[in-house]
């Protein structure tokens, strides 16, 4: 008896041995899965330990002492109207980015008075109106002086030059230029200085070992989890099961010309033509049963059932046509907000990538799951992401914050329960759609976790 145990013990453990074996990419992807879980939580709860201070710094005087109270300079007051002019008071060319500038006067701009000059410190990430969300100097340069001189000039003046067709304004000459230019207390006209100069240093080697804290565990809870996973579905492995291929009815792999050739042959048939408009049908049903997701304006939706059955029936350049209809159709149908191709273009590539990895193939979890990553990482979360930001014209940090605040974990916590509802589903239908002479016979009777 004893020996029979310890037979069946080392036929058990075999057989885990071939599933971890079989399901290395299950592995993986919940490795990676649980790693970037612990990057978004490093992400919000990371805080740095050194303050880095940073200042665009101005330097400045008037040619003649002014009758003015200095502190109006940097008043909130004096900052609205430097957002508003239009025209150069130095050029009297046009100015558009004024405008874009951010200054909150409590805690991001103050102004000094020093042996008859003046020194302003202003936020550098105020001044964050270029296209690509970075620092720009030219709006610093010209929003900070124009601040020393529109404390001369009342609103009236401001609104006569605005709408005059004066090339330049005297009160410019007030400001001290050979001043400004040959000042020897700085290098530079407008600097960015740094109040603690290691504290960039710091901050940025205490945020590596923070990230690694929180990655390496969850990396490690992937696999763990990962094997667990493996352990209680590995009864469902068939050790004796023999997968054939031909590259014609199976394929062991999408690269075939023939793969995508054959099918073509959907559009010369009546009754995939008719069942590709039921399908069709079917994602429009689903768009007008919208379940709020917990994140944002996200939400969750079944259409990508119905869509992945259709490309697993009708293969590539199909799931190409019924991914575009179903975006474009779908708008018509349900409006919201505006059309964007980009979102056609993510309908497109999903149930492209629904056919490359489930028509005329053997269906596994791991399929579904591989699916699915494609579909949630790339498309929802990075392409996604573009789009949105694209739509709202908004900077790189805007984007990114919206994709590791609300898109990128909204579909990391739906993608396991969306892998395991496709396989099931998918299982579901296969022995009706063999039935209806849709599906190989081996491939709807060989459907496997590995």
């Amino acid at each position: 008896m004893e020996e029979k145990r310890l037979e069946e013990e080392k036929s058990c453990f075999k057989k885990y041995l071939l599933c971890i074996k079989k399901g290395w990419l299950i592995i993986l992807i919940l490795t990676l899965i649980c790693s970037l879980t612990g990057l978004i939580i490093a992400n919000f709860t990371f805080s740095k330990p050194y303050v880095e201070e940073n200042f665009a710094v101005l330097n400045f005087r008037y040619k003649e002492e002014q009758n003015i109270n200095y502190l109006e300079i940097v008043s909130k007051d004096n900052i609205d109207r430097c957002k508003n002019i239009t025209k150069s008071l130095e050029t009297g060319k046009s100015i558009s980015t004024y405008k874009f500038v951010n200054i909150d006067e409590t805690k991001d701009i103050k102004i000094e008075k020093k042996d008859g000059y003046y020194t302003i410190y202003c936020n550098p990430n105020c001044f964050n109106v270029s296209s690509e969300g970075e620092y720009s100097d030219a709006a610093a340069k010209g929003f900070l002086k124009h601040l020393t001189l529109l404390v001369l000039i009342s609103d009236e003046e401001i609104e006569e030059y605005n709408n005059s067709d004066l090339k330049k304004n005297l009160v410019f000459d007030k400001f001290d230029k050979e001043f400004y230019e040959t000042n020897s207390l700085v290098d530079k006209k407008l600097i960015i200085e740094y109040a603690n100069p290691n504290a960039i240093e710091l901050n940025k080697d205490a945020e590596i070992k923070y990230y690694l804290l929180w990655i390496l565990p969850f990396s490690l809870l992937g696999i763990v989890v990962a094997l667990v996973f493996i352990y209680i579905f590995k009864d469902k492995l068939e050790t004796n099961l023999n997968k054939e291929y031909d590259n014609k009815e199976i394929y062991r792999t999408p690269f075939h010309l023939s793969f995508f050739k054959n099918s073509l042959k959907a559009f010369r048939d009546v009754k995939s033509l008719t069942l590709m408009g039921a399908i069709l049908g079917l994602v429009m049903v689903c768009k007008f049963i919208p379940i709020p997701s917990g994140f944002g304006q996200l939400g969750i939706g079944f259409s990508y059932l119905f869509l992945s059955i259709g490309s697993m029936i009708f293969g590539p350049i199909p799931s190409l046509i019924i991914g575009a209809l179903s975006d474009i159709l779908g708008f018509i149908i349900k409006p919201s907000g505006t059309f964007f191709f980009g979102y056609t273009l993510n309908a497109m590539i999903a149930c492209f990538t629904y056919a490359l990895c489930f028509h005329k193939s053997y269906i596994t979890f791991t399929r579904c799951l591989v699916a699915r990553v494609i579909v949630n990482i790339f498309v929802n979360v990075i392409l996604g992401s573009i789009w949105w930001g694209m739509m709202n014209n908004l900077v790189y940090d805007a984007v990114m914050i919206h994709l590791l605040t609300v898109s990128l974990p909204k579909n990391l916590v739906y993608l396991l329960p969306q892998s395991l509802l496709l396989f099931f589903v998918l299982k579901a239908v296969s022995m009706p759609l063999y039935q209806m002479n849709l599906m190989d016979e081996k491939i709807s009777h060989s459907f496997s976790f590995f």
